[in-house]
């Protein structure tokens, strides 16, 4: 039986302390598999034994064959063909309202998350990085790319980590502190990408990350973090809320880095007008 329902079947025999259990970890189901015991008692605001005893109430040992059962449970529903599979059973109009209506969640969402000193932080960061350096693994490199392709527009010593034939060393060798690395890390995670984030802040590299809001483990590796929710009709993430991130991020660091934005705008154009293009 799956977590969810069991939670049903047994939430009327709950006592009033366990239904405030059972009531966040419904609405925040994937943040148990990455707490620790006394972390989600604290977030909940009860004690550690209302933890142990709702999960009792559930059949369950204690919290750790919970936790383990609910571990399991996000691998099985996180693979791609049962994420297909569930596309699937939605089609037609459906299909194009469904999809519309989960982006525009995604961004409410986000946007409803968002801190205004984390924004704040990361436009400083930003601005006064020597060097910046922008990674984004597997589907998360087109975020990547999109964020080199219109920060490079406005900012000097913007360098895209592509990893292309594992050259990534070579990429990232000259990076250190007083510099910022913009990284796109949402599941599945490659190591590739979090040995990256681990080496750059051992170097004093100040990291700002963009990730889902259950990736507990991850934001560990960020000095300011942004979640994005990036729920999706089809069988991978949406990729909107992010990039609407990004959006704002490059527009406000063109206003505070007005001078810079000009003259990199200036030269481009210079570029552009030399014959590389036929203006049209």
């Amino acid at each position: 039986m799956l977590f969810t329902s069991k939670v049903s079947s047994v939430y009327d025999e709950l006592t009033h302390s366990q239904r405030v259990v059972a009531n966040y970890v419904e609405e925040n189901y994937e943040e148990i598999a990455f707490s620790t015991l006394e972390e989600l008692a604290s977030r909940i605001g009860v004690s550690t034994t209302t933890v142990i005893r709702f999960a009792r109430a559930l059949d369950y040992s204690g919290f750790s064959e919970m936790q383990d059962s609910i571990k399991k449970e996000i691998q099985t529903k996180g693979s791609l063909p049962d994420r297909l599979e569930r596309a699937a059973a939605v089609s037609g109009n459906d299909l194009l309202n469904e999809a519309f209506s989960t982006d525009v969640k995604n961004i409410q969402e986000t946007l409803s998350g968002l801190h205004p000193d984390d924004l704040s932080r990361a436009i400083e960061l930003i601005s006064g990085a020597k060097n910046i350096y922008v990674l984004g693994m597997r589907s998360s490199f087109s975020l990547a790319h999109y964020m080199v392709s219109r920060l490079g527009e406005i900012k000097r010593n913007v360098h895209f980590i592509q990893t292309t034939g594992l050259i990534y060393p070579e990429e990232i060798v000259s990076a250190d502190e007083g510099d910022v690395c913009i990284a796109y890390i949402f599941p599945r995670y490659s190591k590739i990408g979090i040995n990256i984030l681990a080496w750059m802040r051992s170097r004093g590299i100040k990291v700002i990350l963009f990730t889902s809001s259950n990736d507990l483990p991850v934001r560990s590796y960020g000095d300011v973090c942004f979640n994005c929710a990036i729920k999706s009709v089809s069988c991978k993430n949406s990729l909107t809320a992010p990039m609407c991130l990004t959006n704002y991020l490059v527009a406000e660091l063109a206003l505070q880095n007005y001078e810079e934005a000009h003259e990199v705008l200036s030269r481009t154009e210079e570029i552009l007008s030399t014959g590389f293009y036929l203006g049209i």
